[in-house]
């Protein structure tokens, strides 16, 4: 058993259980689906290989069940109830089973949704991705089925290997590792990245999105925090960036107000950074919720020089939330009875979050508890950022389907003065891809776009002087 183990924990990818004749090219997902039922046909189900075996949209419910058996420990159950290929079967049982899932999972935190299952055929095989979230993280896990509907393969592709930009010069920029005091006891893991030289130079503090990020603001093989910081100090920007408190400290995220969890220790490394002999003027780049804030930060701390607010929600999050699940959901074209139950359920949430009627250690969407979400309400990011005189950069990728580049990005345009750039071909990572954008494409390792480091340089050189 232990070298059967052994041969199923691959880092990355579980790759024992590959698939007999099939390529090792990534496939290429043509379907998206969400909680589709078995008797609903998709535009796509003609590329089931053999008419008599399984639909795509069976399938894809089957690798929804299943994961959800390893989500509530029954590897027995899926073991004895699912088909498997005799390569498969000759090599996994229940043990290997936990140990593989435990393996890809351990250290996520709690279990959340299944949010997509997505399908495409390869050669005689049906490929199945299935976006697992937990609070601190996503796993993708494919399943696929040969044209019988046996299990031929599991697989974990969203572990692939980080692969640096290209406009990434080694040359040009130093590292160096530093510690910031958070107080409570708490140190954050933090980098300096600085522009080789002795010349003066400006600063950015990277703020992340939601959830419990590291410093690289890591997503399945993509690192777009470091993509940030390596390639803006290729240009001649000093970046400091540093893992965030429920990633790098024993805390509870759900006694955590917003300032707790972001506001303060992005404060704290900015002064940090300004402390810094080289760095002339400080300011603050926010990704998604950390761009978000980016108008509060640049309100309590006047030595901020200006504040760029990449995929920034001008609307509340309680607002976006139900709209995420409702695009999600409705990927396939149609909304199961399953699918509205959930996003009644969704916005029942909701409701209690605005009512503020959360239970004592409740985190609904995996975020912050009582005090973070009464934060949160209270705070309207466009008055405050009407307030500012300093400049502001606003940066959208037209395919974000987390942040409205009408209803977010264009309403920025409509309400505050800065410097605005939308990218066609961007997702919500500012990372390229094409058609609709779906959390799968996370986990694809790709790297932010040169022309969004490129724009955020010449602004942070060019556009933040005189403050």
């Amino acid at each position: 058993m232990q070298t059967r183990r052994r041969l199923l924990q691959t880092a990355g990818v579980t790759s024992a259980l590959l698939l007999a004749g099939c390529s090792s090219d990534e496939p290429t997902m043509t379907t998206t689906e969400t909680d589709t039922s078995t008797d609903t046909p998709t535009a796509t189900e003609t590329a089931t290989p053999t008419p008599a075996g399984p639909t795509d949209a069976a399938l894809r419910d089957r690798t929804r069940a299943y994961v959800e058996l390893l989500v509530d420990g029954e590897y027995t159950v899926a073991i004895e109830e699912y088909e498997y290929t005799d390569a498969v079967t000759e090599q996994l049982d229940a043990a290997t089973l936990e140990s593989i899932w435990t393996t890809q999972t351990d250290g996520l935190g709690e279990y959340v949704d299944v949010a997509t299952v997505e399908s495409a055929s390869q050669q005689e095989f049906l490929i199945t991705d299935a976006v697992v979230r937990f609070t601190g993280g996503r796993v993708v896990v494919r399943l696929v089925y040969d044209d019988a509907g046996r299990i031929a393969g599991i697989q974990f592709p969203g572990a692939g290997t980080y692969s640096p930009p290209a406009y990434a010069d080694d040359a040009a920029f130093t590292a160096e590792s530093l510690a910031l005091d958070a107080g409570d006891g708490c140190t954050l893991p933090a980098e300096l990245t600085l522009p080789t030289g002795e010349e003066s130079v400006p600063g950015v503090v990277l703020v992340h999105g939601s959830g419990p990020l590291d410093m690289d603001s890591t997503i399945g093989p993509n690192k777009p925090f470091r993509d940030l910081a390596t390639g803006l100090a290729s240009n001649g920007v000093a970046v400091l960036r540093y893992g965030k408190r429920t990633s790098a400290c024993d805390v509870d995220p759900a006694a955590l107000s917003l300032d707790a969890t972001v506001t303060d220790d992005a404060l704290t490394a900015a002064a940090t950074l300004r402390a810094q002999e080289r760095v002339s003027r400080t300011a603050v780049v926010g990704h998604s919720l950390g761009g978000m804030l980016v108008p509060r930060l640049l309100a309590r701390d006047e030595s901020l020089a200006a504040g760029a607010m990449l995929a920034a929600p001008a609307r509340p999050l309680v607002e976006l939330i139900p709209e995420q699940m409702e695009y999600l959901l409705s990927l396939d074209g149609d909304l199961s009875a399953d699918d509205e139950q959930r996003l009644a359920t969704v916005e029942e949430t909701i409701a209690r979050i605005r009512n503020g009627n959360l239970d004592a250690g409740e985190r609904p969407f995996g975020l912050g508890g009582s005090a973070y979400w009464q934060d949160l309400q209270a705070y309207d990011q466009v008055a405050t950022a009407g307030d500012l005189d300093r400049p502001l950069y606003f940066l959208q990728g037209e395919r974000d389907y987390q942040v409205s580049l009408e209803r977010d990005f264009g309403r920025w345009q409509e309400t505050t003065p800065g410097r605005f750039d939308a990218y066609p071909s961007l997702n919500h990572l500012f990372m390229a891809g094409e058609g609709q954008s779906t959390p799968n494409e996370y986990f694809r390792p790709s790297n932010v776009a040169a022309g969004v480091v490129a724009d955020l340089a010449d602004w942070t050189v060019n556009e933040t002087t005189g403050y």
